[in-house]
């Protein structure tokens, strides 16, 4: 499945963890009762589920498939509260975790298969954890610096409600790399174009965050447009944008293993560790793409290193 494929069903909303203090309650010899809540029938959701309940099957996991319905998943998780608690709620996709954010406060809940998890979960949330399918920042702007020594200043057009927080987290360890963000904050998909515009005197990459304002067909055509035109390469999200002529793109490697990362932190909270000390992690496997065809264009040589790295490699 494609990024863009996963974008449709996973960037409705954004998430983010503000951790409490709740702890698990069965005993020992108790199997823990689980309820897994599901988006939707999307492959890599289920794949997802299928990771999680690899590392759990000493676990009763009772699963619930919302059909890509939030008033749906918010009868269902009615009808739980009227008889004995779960243990832990595994939300699996966005659409799960926005419902379970609104309608569960007691209950440790961990989400696996969210994009941009920051912007769901209220100030007020305690009771979350969860392994995100976002890709860590460090690798993404590592991966820009060997590209050239040239490349010092990157080029980043976001919305500060939907990527605000990594814009931040990434000024931060740009600075570390000896590289900078030129940034330019937009609120609609259409003010991208000018955005961009505004700054190609000013880049020498473009790196496309995940962010719904930005990731319109539109604006990422645009994009890769104006790096053919300025020579500028980019880092794309997905295969599926390097194939459309981004040079990289840097994303999760499976469904499977980010609900491995969620049964490992779930595992945390059964053994009696508090969500507080339990943060939501990133992709720890990663799938590279590379664009050689695009590398010619754009007259840029890629290292060696990195292309033993690429999991696909267009010639």
């Amino acid at each position: 499945m494609s990024f863009l494929t996963i974008r449709t069903a996973s960037l409705v909303c954004m998430a983010y963890i503000v951790v409490g203090a709740i702890v698990f309650s069965s005993t020992p010899t108790e199997a823990a009762k689980i309820i897994a809540l599901k988006s939707a029938d999307v492959d890599v959701y289920n794949e997802a589920l299928e990771g999680f309940k690899s590392a759990l099957q000493e676990s009763t996991i009772v699963e619930y498939d919302m059909e890509g319905d939030l008033q749906r998943g918010k009868k269902f998780l009615a009808r739980l509260k009227s008889g004995p608690k779960p243990d832990l709620i595994l939300a699996v996709g966005i659409w799960a975790l926005q419902v379970v954010v609104e309608e569960v406060q007691d209950i440790p809940v961990v989400f696996a298969m969210v994009l941009n998890p920051t912007t769901v979960i209220g100030q007020e949330a305690r009771n979350i954890t969860g392994a995100s399918m976002n890709v860590p920042i460090e690798q993404q702007l590592a991966l820009l610096k060997k590209v050239s020594p040239q490349v010092r200043r990157i080029g980043v057009i976001y919305d500060p409600s939907q990527t605000g927080f990594l814009v931040r987290q990434a000024e931060r360890l740009a600075k570390d790399l000896g590289l900078r963000l030129v940034t330019k904050a937009i609120t609609s998909p259409k003010d991208s174009f000018a955005a961009l515009d505004a700054i190609q005197d000013e880049i020498d990459a473009l790196w496309i965050l995940p962010d719904l304002t930005v990731l319109t067909s539109e604006s990422v055509q645009y994009m890769l447009l104006f790096s053919f035109r300025h020579k500028i390469p980019v880092l794309g999200l997905s295969e599926n944008q390097v194939r459309m002529g981004a040079l990289f793109g840097l994303s999760f490697e499976s469904g499977w293993d980010i609900g491995s990362q969620a049964s490992e932190l779930a595992n945390g909270i059964l053994s009696g560790r508090s969500v507080e000390q339990i943060p939501f992690t990133t992709a720890r496997k990663v799938r590279l793409a590379v664009n050689l065809k695009i590398a010619g264009k754009l007259g840029v040589h890629i290292p060696k290193e990195i292309l033993d790295r690429a999991a696909v490699v267009i010639r």
